[in-house]
């Protein structure tokens, strides 16, 4: 009789984990058929973010989340506008927007492809938008041209031996 028991108790431990396991299996089949809730943009009507001059430590992390969001979204291109203030050295704006491509390129690994830069001009002050705008879309900007209240000097930088 001990060992119809020890029987039974057996096959019914065997079954009740045999029933956990497909109900595991079951659930994780229906989450990985549904899609991700991934919220995606359909018009580019407000910028993924904007900002003056900050330090590079600062910087980085920002374009941390962007270069997440751009590979969260592959069908999406990142734009980078960058214009200078009133004061500026000849050059500020591409310096500045190629440090930023650089880095997501080099250190975040996003494809030269889906990083565009401009220069949009000169502004009372200092800014950099950045813009997700899905591929095959136009994001249109304008360039303001120097007024005589902007001084660009021809400044040179020292660069620093390695």
């Amino acid at each position: 009789m001990n060992s119809r028991r020890l029987v039974n108790s057996t096959v019914v431990r065997l079954i009740i984990t045999m029933q956990r396991n497909l109900l595991l299996i079951v659930f994780l089949l229906s989450c990985a058929s549904r899609p991700l809730a991934i919220p995606t943009r359909t018009n580019p009507t407000s910028a993924f973010d904007r900002y003056g001059r900050i330090s590079w430590e600062n910087e980085k992390a920002r374009l941390d989340n962007f270069a997440i969001q751009l590979m969260m979204e592959p069908d999406y291109i990142g734009y980078f506008l960058v214009r200078v203030g009133k004061l500026s050295c000849k050059g500020d704006a591409q310096a500045h927007a190629l440090r930023a491509k650089n880095y997501l390129m080099h250190v975040r690994h996003i494809p030269w492809n889906r990083i565009i830069w401009r220069d949009t001009g000169f502004g009372d002050e200092f800014q950099v938008i950045i813009w997700l705008v899905p591929r095959g879309g136009n994001l249109t900007f304008e360039y303001d041209a120097a007024t005589s209240q902007h001084v660009i000097r021809n400044c040179h930088r020292r660069r620093v031996k390695s």
